[in-house]
């Protein structure tokens, strides 16, 4: 399903790592008033190499949370992000038992994601997208900002989108203007970008682009 024709407009969520408390308040300041939802890359420089918000870090007021654990144990960090996160993405990568770690987040009142690296499959998905909240698809090998880009991985979003007409679809990695545009053409309707974004003289334009049709 192509979103542009049915008139759907994409939500841009801006991507954050972060070293420090100080840091991600700074980051968190250029989005105030421009942005509803942030992610929050959590890295632990185990399941990626980069290491980012690896801390008891408390976000600002004003925004809505997504998690994303980019973590080996993500289970063990659940529990000290409810009431501070809206979201929490999951990585299929990292689960043994994505029913159980399905309803450890339910338990908690967060809605769940499950991500999928650019080598995984939606065949990994396909069971349980009736119980979550979206699916993540990393379109660049995950852990820093300016990742080199995988076309190939759309493909992707347009299977998952078959699968489910309406769920939430977030495409993640090299989001510029013109692969959000190709990420929206194959189904997704939420586009994280990182550095596009957060390395920008000017934040707002940025967002604007990257919500552009043309």
């Amino acid at each position: 399903m192509n979103l542009w024709k049915v008139g759907m407009e994409p939500l841009i969520v801006p991507a954050i790592i972060a070293q420090s408390q100080g840091e991600l308040e700074s980051m968190l300041g250029r989005l105030r008033g421009k942005v509803d939802r942030v992610m929050l890359d959590i890295m632990d420089g185990e399941f990626v190499d980069n290491t980012s918000l690896d801390f008891d870090f408390e976000p600002l007021g004003g925004f809505e949370y997504e998690a994303h654990l980019m973590v080996v144990n993500p289970l063990e960090r659940i529990g000290g992000l409810a009431g501070k996160v809206d979201f929490i993405i999951l990585h299929m990568e990292t689960l043994e038992d994505v029913g159980v770690a399905i309803e450890c987040v339910k338990d908690l009142e967060l809605k769940v994601v499950l991500a999928l690296n650019p080598e995984t499959g939606v065949d990994r998905v396909e069971p349980y997208l009736r119980e979550v909240d979206g699916v993540l698809v990393m379109t660049v090998a995950p852990g820093r900002y300016g990742g080199r880009f995988l076309p190939e991985t759309l493909v992707k979003c347009c299977m998952i989108r078959k699968m489910h007409g309406t769920i939430p679809i977030e495409v993640d990695g090299g989001m510029n203007p013109e692969n959000a545009r190709a990420a929206r053409e194959a189904g997704a309707n939420i586009i994280a970008s990182g550095s596009f974004i957060m390395k920008s003289d000017d934040v707002a334009h940025s967002l604007r682009l990257l919500a552009s049709r043309a």
